[in-house]
């Protein structure tokens, strides 16, 4: 009886992201099809959350099952690191699937097969492995096994080494311009905020058609969608806010904040290795979340920074939250998300950028309120994919 409970949650590891994701995947296409896009969004929202969810959870249950002396099943053969990491990789690695074979059905996304299959695994290799891997290297220093700390450099070179391929699977292969309007107002914007901008590049996003953009160590960039759709006053705006990236050295700062978050709770889990499982199982949610948290948090606030620095610099609020606005419409996008989803995002929710925006551009509530409307009334029919992560 042992030997098929013990089983039976293992094979719980590999199904139960299939489950969720098919579930999502069921209600989204039961939804009134013009808003299908904004609901799926919401729903990827909460299947990112439960994929975090799952490595603590995940972390717990195997510790918990290797410390009863599961030595009845064949599984338990193998090494404890075996048994933390490909079960549930191999689960959200299928779940992703399926959510990225959705999401092209909804979004209208041209990806193949194959490049779908590549997404999944490539966005497990960024994410959960490397959450896994350490995982599996707290376990062992507070063993007082100093592998541990290969473990936990090998998550953090999988991370690196993992996004870069993320993107090279999304078909984002930056092209360095030199000419055009984006260029010249990206160094006409940077001279005036005393920038030495290196360059400026443009990603072609082919069939996947995602809306993003970026600024660090010297450079800026952008998807060409979003080029496509700003113009003016408005593409000054969103340059203004990356070159502010650029010139508070946000990404440099984030880095270290996310590297000292985690060292911070590693320390504290090796501090405490022989407490009470039940207390145990807190500190490896906390060892997993809390790093998270703080980077997210962290960089909600460089953005609402960015965003009014770029409105100082350009001194057109209106402007600013037309182009937020049209992107977030275009991308189909929900207006608003809750509290507890905006825990888990990068940036702050679209309200609360265009009010702190409006504060600092004196923009009035009427205005704000006729932009929201104009540009709703127009993207009803111009839905487009966003990047969330």
């Amino acid at each position: 009886m042992a030997s098929n409970f013990y089983s039976l949650i293992v094979i719980g590891a590999l199904l139960l992201p299939l489950v969720w994701s098919l579930t999502f995947r069921f209600l989204a296409l039961r939804s009134e099809e013009v808003k299908r896009a904004a609901v799926w969004l919401v729903y990827l929202r909460r299947m990112r959350v439960l994929n975090l969810l799952a490595v603590p959870t995940w972390w717990s249950v195997s510790d918990a099952l290797i410390e009863s002396g599961a030595k009845l099943n064949p599984i338990f053969d193998y090494p404890q690191w075996v048994l933390l990491l490909f079960p549930l990789s191999v689960g959200l690695t299928a779940s992703r699937l399926i959510t990225n074979w959705t999401d092209r059905r909804i979004e209208g996304r041209r990806w193949t097969t194959m490049e779908l299959f590549r997404l999944s695994v490539w966005n497990s290799l960024s994410s959960t492995v490397p959450l896994l891997l350490f995982a599996v290297g707290i376990d062992a220093l507070c063993n007082r096994s100093l592998i541990g700390v290969l473990w936990i450099g090998g998550a953090g070179l999988l991370y690196r080494f993992a996004k870069a391929g993320l993107l090279s699977a999304e078909g984002l292969k930056p092209q360095l311009v030199k000419s055009g309007d984006l260029y010249k107002r990206s160094f006409t914007l940077a001279k005036q905020m005393g920038i030495h901008l290196i360059g400026v590049f443009v990603y072609p996003t082919g069939r996947g058609k995602l809306m993003n953009a970026h600024g660090g160590a010297g450079f800026i960039g952008m998807t060409d969608v979003c080029v496509h759709w700003l113009r003016g006053a408005q593409l000054d705006f969103v340059i203004g806010h990356e070159l502010a990236h650029v010139q508070q050295k946000h990404g440099e700062m984030e880095r270290r904040i996310g590297v000292g978050s985690y060292l911070g709770v590693a320390a504290l889990a090796i501090a405490v290795p022989h407490s009470p499982l039940f207390f145990q199982v807190f500190v490896k949610f906390g060892v997993i979340l809390i790093p998270l948290l703080v980077y997210e948090y962290i960089s909600r606030r460089f953005e609402l920074a960015a965003d009014r620095i770029a409105v100082e610099l350009t001194g057109e609020g209106e402007a600013a939250i037309r182009a937020l606005t049209n992107l977030d419409y275009r991308s189909g996008a929900p207006n608003e998300c809750n509290s507890f989803d905006e825990l888990f995002l990068t940036h702050p929710d679209l309200s609360r950028r265009i009010d702190a925006i409006a504060r600092t551009g004196q923009v009035s509530i009427e205005s704000v309120i006729r932009i929201r409307q104009e540009l709703s009334d127009r993207a009803e029919d111009s839905v487009l994919p966003v990047k969330l992560d």
